[in-house]
């Protein structure tokens, strides 16, 4: 006979355990799942069809003269044309410099910004505030700000001038121009890592810092062996989220460079402009955006997994 100790046992197991998912014909019924309907409008308006038509375009021979005819289907040849070019391997090749330098500044500074604003100090206001303001800033007022920062007549050069330096070609000479855009697209990123490690360090409990200097290390042992561990989880979660927002980077190349000189800075998401709507090339600019999304979808797959191992 069971106990009534272990009968209450198993009454607590029991609401522990989950109940059925209901179905969505339950949920529309009650109503609830009207509340749903504006976002799923929302979503298959301004997302889905568009999707779905690049999908279509790019397994579709698409050109100015048929786009609004009807399409003829060819599989997965654009596919085959574009990879097998030398402007997708370049851009391929661009975007992963791009995507590291992007990464690795943004991670490093946010980490480093975020250990000078951990304690509560009299200008920590206005630092969070002035770093707010520049992540919310357009981009296309970020790009052109720094693009007349690294004219050749611009306030960097002047600054490099009086110490015997010439000028310096940031948007023209050799891989200047990808490294220059990454730089800015990575110190737009900063803020964001900044804000996201801060909330990380504040979770970690003081009891442990005070423990490790008790046993005597010191401030930079302190956040190797302590801090540092306990930021991985937050670490992986926001690399994972800073390589899509690198990946899909569009706006800075955009009004920067252009993708220039020639097709220096050029990425894939910039190249699948290029071919669709400056060459015309729809199907082939279609397929280097499908292979763009893929690859982002890819990471984001890699990001749901973090979060739920957490």
């Amino acid at each position: 006979m069971t106990s009534p100790v272990g009968a209450k046992e198993l009454s607590v197991d029991a609401k522990l355990l989950p109940r059925p998912a209901r179905s969505w014909l339950t949920a529309w019924l009650r109503g609830e799942a009207v509340f749903l309907l504006p976002a799923a409008l929302y979503l298959a308006a301004l997302v889905l069809y568009p999707f779905i038509a690049l999908l279509q375009m790019s397994v579709s021979n698409v050109t100015a003269d048929n786009i609004f005819k009807t399409w003829t289907f060819v599989g997965l040849g654009e596919f085959q044309t574009v990879i097998a070019t030398p402007d997708f391997r370049e851009a391929l090749l661009n975007t992963l410099i791009y995507v590291a330098i992007v990464v690795l500044i943004g991670m490093v500074g946010g980490l480093f910004a975020a250990i000078v604003v951990w304690e509560d100090r009299g200008f920590l206001g206005f630092v969070l505030g002035l770093m707010v303001f520049v992540w919310a800033m357009p981009p296309i007022v970020t790009g052109s700000v720094w693009k007349f920062l690294f004219a050749e007549q611009g306030p960097i050069n002047g600054f490099l001038t009086p110490f015997g330096l010439s000028p310096v070609l940031w948007l023209v000479t050799g891989n200047l121009p990808l490294i220059s855009v990454a730089f800015v697209c990575s110190w737009a990123a900063v803020p964001f890592a900044t804000i996201i490690f801060r909330a990380a360090l504040l979770d970690i409990p003081p009891e442990l810092l005070d423990a490790a200097k008790v046993d005597g290390a010191s401030p930079s042992e302190a956040l190797w062996r302590v801090v540092l561990p306990l930021l991985r989880p937050t670490t992986l979660v926001l690399g994972t989220l800073m390589t899509m927002y690198a990946f899909r980077s569009f706006d800075y190349i955009y009004i920067m460079t252009y993708g220039g000189p020639g097709t220096v800075s050029t990425t894939l998401p910039f190249l699948g402009y290029r071919l669709a709507f400056v060459s015309f090339q729809f199907s082939q600019g279609a397929a280097t955006a499908v292979v763009s999304v893929a690859i982002v979808f890819l990471l984001a797959l890699v990001y749901i997994r973090q979060v739920q191992a957490e």
